[in-house]
């Protein structure tokens, strides 16, 4: 009989305090986290769901009913080994990842036949291109328990949705994995015991925290007896939100060339999903702007996720800045915030908060990615800090605006293009002469770091009123100046110096000099002239 059993067998790995890398099982990761600097995967994506599974593991055995519960955890320094031990012995053969009856995250009685290659565990299903490897389902990967099991957690997370194989009388078609549209948020403390413990929110669903539910209907996964169905249900509790099965997975092992066993085959098929416009009222981990265009059916809520031309931190007052103006940050971070205004958790703490997620077109992946913004914990209580913050971000979109504007009624102009309003062959020469040129790519790769610095010093930034941003806005302004005049330089550098290309350019800088001005210096009142359209003005 082939057994691989999380709890003892070595399949998370660790980087400890030291900076030695090992392997460990889930039990010896929970009962050693004071001493892991952290844990990761192959992929952002695995190394969200092995935190996430770790924080069911440990909802199911703590009792965080409010701050006061928290703190004493934090104190503790460490989790309680023997309860966790207490836990996993009576669920030991849950934890198995062959077990003929309830294997560990999949569904022992899976046809087989309907199996295909191991590499869609890996974001490889049929129309995707090869991503960072050359592995293809025609090339199957020979994955080692250990990795199977990390890409089991990712792939159930994460799945982009689309065809994928059915029992008769189900639909071949499944929706996205829970996390496929958003991008994870998740603090860092100074090790693995204060990261989780950053992640573990509270859990007191009499009184809506994390939302309303039956506490003892909230079990995990793997304490159900009965087996994931392509049906559409509410989660039960948050426990089952952290894992939820999203697909039905069976794990076809096979002997390797040495004796060992390998996986080179899984069967994948629809599993649970949740209703339509209720993530947004349970998930913690991910920030929502709204849509306030939505139409009837749609999600008023939208999660903010990763992009192409989009850098994440420019979404970072989503991660900050409780319901107002249209976002709504993580509920992790909210309940950090709320341990922040007690005092738990000091105002001049920086936490480092991870980002992570995938990108993608349809069913294709694009890519995935991993982020991490310093945070102070004076953004998560403090109100006035983050309007001020927003107040900094929307002079960065304003510029960015001024500058696509500008770059637009420039190459219209190079194009030769006199129409007002370009047919749609024009607009489109017009927006792939934008899109060569980079101009707004080159504004945002200029801030980034910049932007990191603000985020840091501001809650220190304070003049004899109180208000924030006496001295790094101004500041702030003078980098979106110097950054808006270098990144259109930049960028235009290499344009055929023709005639009607050089007086294009030139009126084009002019008109960004002038329409940046008032803006982005000290007296950022607007005159009336700078009102009116670039194409008006330039040409």
């Amino acid at each position: 009989m082939t057994a691989f059993n999380l709890i003892s067998e070595p399949w998370i790995p660790c980087v400890m305090l030291d900076g030695v890398r090992r392997t460990l099982g889930l039990h010896d990761t929970l009962s050693q986290a004071q001493h892991i600097q952290e844990i990761g995967g192959e992929s952002p994506l695995v190394t969200a769901a092995l935190h996430r599974l770790l924080l069911a593991v440990l909802h199911r055995n703590l009792n965080v009913v409010d701050s006061g519960a928290w703190a004493s955890l934090w104190g503790q320094g460490g989790f309680d080994i023997e309860e966790l031990a207490t836990y996993f012995q009576h669920w030991n053969r849950r934890f198995d990842l062959f077990d003929d009856e309830r294997p560990f995250y999949q569904v022992a009685g899976l046809d087989p036949a309907k199996g295909g290659s191991s590499a869609r565990l890996l974001f490889r299903p049929d129309n995707n291109p090869t991503l960072f490897t050359h592995l293809t389902l025609a090339n199957p990967p020979a994955l080692s328990p250990a990795e199977a099991a990390r890409w089991l957690l990712g792939y159930m997370s994460f799945d982009v949705g689309g065809t994928k194989t059915r029992d008769k009388g189900e639909s071949t078609s499944a929706k996205a994995a829970l996390l496929y549209k958003g991008a994870v948020v998740q603090a860092r403390g100074d090790n693995l015991f204060q990261t989780l413990m950053l992640n573990l929110c509270r859990y007191a669903p009499e009184e809506g925290d994390p939302w309303d539910f039956e506490r003892d209907d909230d079990i995990p996964a793997w304490e159900r007896n009965e087996d994931t169905q392509p049906v559409s249900r509410r989660p039960d509790g948050y426990i089952d939100l952290l894992t939820w099965q999203s697909r039905r997975i069976r794990l076809e092992p096979s002997a390797g060339p040495d004796g060992g066993v390998l996986v080179r085959n899984a069967v994948t098929m629809n599993g649970f999903s949740t209703p339509d416009n209720i993530l947004h009222e349970m998930e913690t981990m991910l920030a929502f702007r709204s849509n306030p265009r939505a139409r009837d059916g749609q999600d008023p809520w939208t999660a903010v996720a990763f992009t192409e031309e989009r850098a994440i931190w420019r979404d970072s007052l989503a991660l900050l800045q409780s319901v107002s103006d249209g976002v709504m940050r993580p509920k992790t971070l909210q309940w950090l915030g709320d341990l922040a205004s007690e005092g738990i958790i000091p105002h001049s703490r920086i936490i480092p908060v991870d980002i992570l997620g995938l990108c993608s077109n349809r069913a294709k992946v694009l890519f995935w990615r991993h982020e991490r913004l310093p945070v102070p914990a004076a953004y998560l209580e403090d109100d006035e800090l983050a309007e001020c913050l927003q107040e900094a971000l929307e002079l960065a979109e304003t510029t960015a605006r001024y500058l696509r504007q500008t770059v637009w009624a420039m190459a219209k102009e190079m194009l030769g293009i006199k129409d007002p309003k370009p047919k749609r062959a024009e607009g489109k020469r017009i927006q792939e002469l934008i899109h060569h040129l980079g101009s707004e790519r080159a504004y945002w790769s200029r801030l980034e770091t910049p932007f990191r610095r603000l985020l840091i010093k501001l809650p220190d930034d304070r003049d004899g009123d109180g208000n924030y941003g006496a001295s790094l806005l101004p500041e702030w302004r003078t980098v979106l100046r110097s950054a808006v005049m270098a990144s259109f330089e930049e960028s235009t550098r290499s344009v055929d110096r023709s005639t009607r290309n050089l007086r294009a350019l030139a009126r084009a800088e002019g008109f960004l000099q002038r329409v940046t001005y008032r803006p982005l210096s000290n007296h950022p009142e607007t005159d009336q002239n700078e009102s009116a359209e670039p194409d008006q003005q330039i040409c």
